[in-house]
């Protein structure tokens, strides 16, 4: 297919052809509007790429990026959303001299040429609307969690000032109505679907996923639709291992990658530490590390990619948590 680098900002867009014969063709700044959508594809077309040929590469960058893919998306197009650090990586490799946004532009549209990114589809009405009351619902509660910090500070004042005492109690008080008015719309906008009703009582049935816990994932994730295996999972959420070694001589500490979605690598690790004090296998598996003397921390993310491997087996599955279940290893002739 021929390949089509946008570089989003959040007024215009540039854009970079890569035809299937090797010809390139570049294209100054248009709006990021539907216009300028339209432009693009008109350029694209006239430069012969048309475009149910098209496979368009972008950055998820901010949120400046979403009414582009998803016009381009209804539009025909293959479209690809990549994680700017994978990009970044790629100049590295590239040894690039330079930043412009037409030379972004060039450079995810060589991104998207060589590396074959995996296509992406928009998430249902509801699971969008569930990641955006997820999120709003996290940063309220950082927002919470600083205005109660300062209320505790007021009260141990040598001097308290009774009016400004005042102003932050109602900062808290509306706060916390906030958070529990998007707790009811989660569960109200839950429950009238049984596409995220049913996953959710699934996940439910494991160790250490509660209901805000339950619906971060489902949310992060688009209900899993394309992640099939632990190891992609992990990928996604920046919780895999990544070693440090090389030869005899290099022998890093091994750290997590964090190339990945923050908010679910977050909400793992929310997960772990509640899921570390369970009897069953779960808080098994995160006594048996700190036994083997790995840190409180380093316990709690391989607990935290251990719960989204479950919770991801789970769901594809269709069965609930078992807590007797042993995978079958085929034997060997």
């Amino acid at each position: 297919m021929h390949v089509l680098g946008l570089d989003i900002g959040k007024d215009t867009v540039f854009a970079h052809l890569i035809r299937m014969d090797g010809a390139t063709h570049s294209l100054a700044a248009v709006p990021n509007t539907a216009v300028g959508f339209r432009q693009l594809l008109t350029w694209a077309r006239t430069h012969g790429a048309p475009r149910a040929t098209l496979h368009v590469v972008m950055e998820a960058t901010g949120v400046y990026w979403e009414r582009c893919a998803q016009y381009l998306f209804e539009q025909g197009c293959t479209v690809s959303v990549e994680n700017p650090t994978r990009i970044r990586y790629f100049a590295r490799s590239k040894a690039r001299r330079g930043k412009t946004d037409a030379m972004d532009a060039a450079l995810i549209a060589a991104y998207g040429s060589t590396m074959a990114p995996r296509t992406w589809r928009p998430p249902s009405a509801a699971l969008h609307e569930l990641k955006l009351l997820c999120r709003e619902r996290s940063t309220l509660v950082v927002t919470l969690n600083a205005e109660q910090n300062r209320l505790h500070a007021m009260n141990h004042r040598a001097v308290v000032t009774q009016r400004l005492m005042a102003l932050i109690q109602e900062r808290v008080a509306f706060l916390q109505t906030q958070v529990e008015t998007l707790e009811r719309s989660m569960r109200t906008l839950i429950e009238g679907d049984p596409a995220l009703a049913e996953p959710l009582q699934l996940l439910l049935t494991i160790p250490g996923y509660g209901f805000l816990t339950a619906a971060s994932v489902l949310a992060e994730t688009d209900g899993f639709a394309l992640l099939e295996t632990g190891r992609q999972i992990s990928a996604y959420a920046g919780i895999a291992p990544a070693p440090v070694e090389s030869g005899t001589s290099v022998h890093g500490h091994s750290r997590i990658s964090k190339i990945g979605n923050a908010h679910l690598r977050r909400t793992a690790y929310l997960a772990a530490s509640g899921a570390r004090k369970s009897k069953g296998r779960v808080g098994e598996f995160y006594r048996h590390l700190r036994a083997q003397g790995k840190p409180p921390k380093v316990a709690l993310v391989a607990l935290g990619r251990k719960l989204l491997r479950i919770g991801l087996a789970v769901v594809k599955s269709g069965q609930p948590y078992q807590e007797a279940y042993r995978r079958c290893t085929p034997s060997v002739p």
